[in-house]
């Protein structure tokens, strides 16, 4: 298709001539296509097959951070993601409970039990209230 890439600004030009009302101007652009896609080392069948199948796009999305839809995978992860997706959902107290912990829970630092269990119960309530 790199070939093709090649003669493309040339066929652009004489593809629009095919709309002649002259059948000679019409017979004598088909044959220049022709031999375009034959100086090229094509044919007509690649042009078709061109046209059928684009080269597909591709993509790169960039993030600046995990969607909202990745799990958290360790308590301070998890007190982050509490912390920056409160979005008013959280009343004063778990607001400053969320807060506090977040940066006690780095290094691999655990939670108390009731700590652990009040962490999910906001996780949980946040997750409810992100996908309404």
């Amino acid at each position: 298709m790199a070939a093709l890439a090649l003669v493309a600004p040339k066929l652009a030009k004489l593809i629009p001539l095919l709309s002649s009302d002259k059948d000679g101007e019409v017979v004598a652009t088909a044959r220049a296509i022709g031999r375009t896609l034959k100086n090229a080392g094509l044919d007509f069948h690649t042009l078709a097959h061109a046209l059928e199948e684009p080269e597909p796009k591709v993509v790169v999305i960039y993030r600046d951070r995990p969607s909202a839809t990745t799990e958290p995978d360790t308590w301070a992860a998890l007190a982050k993601w509490c912390r920056d997706n409160d979005r008013g959902a959280l009343n004063p107290k778990e607001r400053e409970f969320v807060r506090d912990l977040a940066p006690r829970l780095v290094c691999d630092g655990e939670p108390s039990e009731k700590q652990a269990a009040w962490l999910r119960a906001i996780y949980a309530k946040l997750r409810k209230v992100a996908s309404a």
